[in-house]
């Protein structure tokens, strides 16, 4: 349940003059009172330990959309989660509080900026369901769906087109779910076998999206998975770079901002896990390397579990420049390594703090170790000397999680 006490506080700590802000206060002073909002709101909410966005959403007829939205966010993780919340069809007219959410809100959003009487607004709907779907059958290998999807199936297309793919009936319907912002589902007669099945279909038809059923053949043509994935869908994600050109972190944090950073690791299904893992923490933003395996390769995105395209990602083509940039913004930068004298449950964290994990078989390099803040161990028992990365990286992330809630 909604704690709206909390909300009004969190909204008032940024701007407790907004007119829109104090119109939700008499709003909320009348439902205490009646059980019924006037005029109506909807809010929705992000964050883990503590409460890191809200979103409010009032019904709007007199501009050409469904809602006029409120938001505030603190974290790049907490501006997603309220973006993906969003209702899929529905145009926004969206009013955020600071410059930084821009990038955020067009990466799940498409529209553009409109000056209104009230002022400027990023009129929006979630990507894939804003236009007419379209629906129909694929028979030909090269059809240009199918060419497109074959594309999404390469790194390079990944990139260039700023999606990627997931297969089968579990990751599409976490997908649909999670409200990714998806374009386009493939599936064959194969998925209408199940209730579940069906069931994800009648979704993905309320949902607007764009529906193609293909052949075991033409799905085999686009996909290396066997056995052929009965339904795969694409998401759009834009993969981003941490630094600017200038030098500057294109990533916003706040103050309790933790931050996971994953050094060449080289087994997607290895940083798949380890990405699950920082997702279930609470992490606000993962950075990787840019070197090592891909966050959108499909083993990663199948062992992620939804983590790619739920928490923000970030690239470094230089991790040891990322690590002091932060490290200069007043990050506290943790290297995890078996090499460490001082024991993990020795250490007292105070956030900001980004934790970094390294390769599976040869670690942190040198570099980054010296540009750490400081290095720790995960103590074990004699018999091992290391711990699976994704493993040691959930060690280290609840024991930081641990202490933020005592």
């Amino acid at each position: 349940m909604t704690n709206y006490d909390k909300v009004i506080a969190f909204l008032e700590r940024k701007n407790p003059d907004a007119e829109i802000v104090s119109r939700f206060k008499q709003a909320y002073h009348t439902f205490s009172k009646t059980g019924e909002w006037q005029p109506t709101y909807q809010v929705l909410t992000s964050g883990w330990q503590q409460l890191d966005g809200v979103l409010l959403m009032t019904p709007e007829d007199a501009i050409d959309a469904d809602y006029k939205v409120y938001l505030r966010a603190t974290t790049e993780r907490g501006l997603r989660e309220l973006l993906l919340a969003f209702p899929r069809q529905c145009t926004g007219m969206f009013h955020p509080t600071e410059a930084w959410m821009d990038n955020g809100m067009r990466d799940v959003l498409e529209g553009k900026l409109v000056d209104t009487d009230a002022g400027r607004f990023y009129r929006g709907v979630k990507r894939g369901s804003g236009a007419v779907a379209e629906q129909r059958i694929v028979s030909k290998r090269k059809d240009a769906i199918a060419a497109y999807m074959r594309k999404l199936t390469t790194l390079k297309g990944k990139l260039e087109h700023s999606q990627f793919v997931v297969e089968g009936n579990l990751m599409v319907e976490r997908a649909v779910e999670d409200g990714l912002p998806i374009e386009g589902v493939l599936y064959t007669t194969a998925l209408l076998t199940t209730s579940d099945g069906k069931n994800l279909l009648k979704r993905v038809f309320a949902d607007n999206l764009s529906c193609y059923q293909v052949s075991d053949g033409v799905m085999g043509s686009i996909t290396t998975t066997r056995p052929i994935p009965s339904v795969m869908a694409s998401v759009h994600f834009k993969f981003q770079q941490f630094l600017s050109a200038s030098g500057a972190p294109n990533f916003h944090f706040s103050p309790g901002c933790t931050m996971l950073i994953a050094e060449n690791i080289a087994n997607p299904d290895n940083l798949g896990m380890t990405l699950r893992t920082a997702d279930a923490a609470g992490v606000s933003a993962i950075l990787l390397s840019s070197i090592g395996a891909s966050p959108l390769h499909k083993n990663c995105v199948r062992a992620s579990r939804g983590a790619v395209g739920r928490v923000p990602l970030y690239a470094a083509t230089d991790i040891g420049s990322a690590i002091e940039t932060l490290r200069a913004l007043g990050w506290r930068v943790l290297g995890g390594t078996a090499s460490a004298e001082k024991e993990l449950y020795a250490t007292k964290f105070s956030p900001p703090t980004a934790i970094v994990v390294g390769n599976e078989n040869t670690g942190l390099s040198m570099e980054t170790r010296e540009r750490c803040t400081e290095l720790v161990r995960i103590p074990m028992a004699s018999g091992q000397s290391s711990l699976n990365v994704g493993v040691a990286a959930g060690v280290l992330l609840y024991e930081l999680a641990r202490q933020q809630r005592i």
